[in-house]
């Protein structure tokens, strides 16, 4: 009995650090620990004047580890040109005059200036840098100290590269994954919260704003994970097993979906929880039409979760357009009724697109995974 509890508790945690993220971020840190190990070790052996600068290896090892292969060969590069520029500003301000304040000044000015360039990227912060610590560390011995930085500096970067590389070279697809599902949970949520205000809550502009602006959030940190996602294939050894390129297709077909629902809900927002553009100022529809939309968007909120098929939403939209065809209310009631229509389809229509025939957690197909 004490074994199976410790084997539940071991299986909980493993199931938590895949879920928060720690795993991937474990072997990152081991990974880059490794890395600095080998630079730091290969520094001190190195031939020449570069072998008095060996602490500057880790560093470069460190600036390569990043969490995707493609991301490190970038990242190290641009560290490299950075730091080339930086030397060739301070050896032009050494040539202007002695190191003093005039020499600190022109390379800090100039060496902001050229980073400024976007191509540099990563090396953009290194420019200015590398050009003070030539001046300031190096001084007498700018020469020897120029060239120790720059080579070590590579040493680490091409240490830090390979180890990314072979060592489980990341692929960031869970990542991209768990966020969509959480997103999803985000979204149907916030069609619970229609579907209240409709059944006779009271609208609170603020509340929806703040509402609107969680979810403006997520969609747009879920379009970085799956951009780093697309990332972390390439120039990955891990990227050519099989079944990875189809799974990047799912990832992305779902985050489009995502994109269009999250439009579609801020839509019916507008139309149900702020604006209000409807009867007696109540900020709702008609009556008439409240309880089969609140009902729509409540089968809507279980779909988004994977709790139904996507014939219950289409079901429930059928209720919706039953009461609109029997309506001889005020034009206006019915056209705020036909607009929140069409977002409600358009909701159906983009989970249909995205989860069909996708082994997900979430979505209409996961519901049909968990039947069959």
């Amino acid at each position: 009995m004490q074994f199976e509890h410790i084997a539940g508790v071991g299986t909980r945690v493993w199931r938590w650090s895949r879920t928060s993220g720690t795993q991937p971020r474990l072997l990152h840190a081991a990974k880059a620990a490794v890395a600095a190990v080998l630079a730091w070790f290969i520094a001190r052996h190195m031939p020449g004047v570069a072998a008095e600068y060996p602490y500057y290896a880790p560093l470069g090892a460190v600036v390569a580890m990043q969490t995707t292969v493609f991301a490190g060969i970038r990242s190290g590069v641009q560290t490299l040109v950075g730091i080339a520029l930086g030397i060739v500003i301070a050896g032009f301000t050494m040539w202007v005059g002695d190191p003093g304040f005039l020499a600190i000044a022109l390379a800090v000015g100039i060496g902001v200036l050229v980073g400024g360039f976007r191509v540099l990227g990563e090396g953009s912060s290194w420019v200015s840098t590398a050009a003070l610590f030539v001046l300031l560390v190096g001084g007498a011995h700018a020469e020897g100290y120029s060239l120790g930085y720059l080579v070590q500096m590579a040493v680490g970067v091409v240490v830090g590269l390979l180890v990314n590389f072979l060592v489980f070279p990341p692929l960031r697809f869970w990542d991209a994954e768990h966020r969509i599902d959480a997103v999803n949970q985000v979204l149907a949520d916030h069609l619970d919260g229609l579907a209240e205000v409709l059944a006779g809550g009271e609208r609170d502009e603020r509340a929806w704003d703040r509402q609107q602006d969680r979810l403006d959030r997520a969609i747009a940190d879920v379009r970085s994970r799956v951009s780093i996602a697309h990332e972390s294939r390439r120039l990955n050894p891990r990227g050519a097993l099989r079944g990875s390129q189809a799974r990047l297709e799912q990832d992305g077909a779902r985050f489009r979906a995502l994109e269009r629902v999250a439009w579609y809900t801020t839509d019916l927002t507008e139309l149900v929880a702020r604006s209000g553009p409807v009867s007696e100022g109540l900020g709702r529809p008609d009556p008439e039409f409240a309880e089969p939309l609140a009902t729509a968007l409540r089968e809507l909120a279980c779909m988004v979760r994977g709790e139904r098929p996507e014939e219950a939403g289409d079901d429930a939209i059928a209720e919706v357009e039953r009461a609109l065809d029997a309506s001889r209310e005020n034009p206006s009631h019915v056209a705020v009724t036909s607009a929140a229509l069409v977002a409600m389809r358009g909701i159906v229509e983009s989970e249909r697109r995205a989860t069909n025939d996708l082994d997900t957690r979430t979505g209409p197909s996961a519901f049909r995974n968990a039947r069959g």
